[in-house]
């Protein structure tokens, strides 16, 4: 499943969803296959947001 355009307050809460069902013992494997697959996805985007924001920050900070 791809990962729409989602901002990082959704990403992480779609992360956090991913990992709970992944705890969950009544998960089959292949579930818990597909949720680290997709977590992985929201991972990606949430690293990718900060990312881009501390690049923000430290060329405020530079230019000041």
């Amino acid at each position: 499943m791809a990962v729409k355009e989602k901002n990082f307050e959704q990403s992480l809460e779609k992360l956090r969803e991913m990992a709970d069902k992944i705890k969950s013992p009544e998960t089959s494997l292949e579930e818990s296959i597909r949720c680290y697959e997709e977590g992985m996805k929201y991972y990606e985007k949430c690293s990718t947001i900060l990312t881009d924001a501390k690049q923000k920050i430290e060329t405020f900070e530079i230019d000041k």
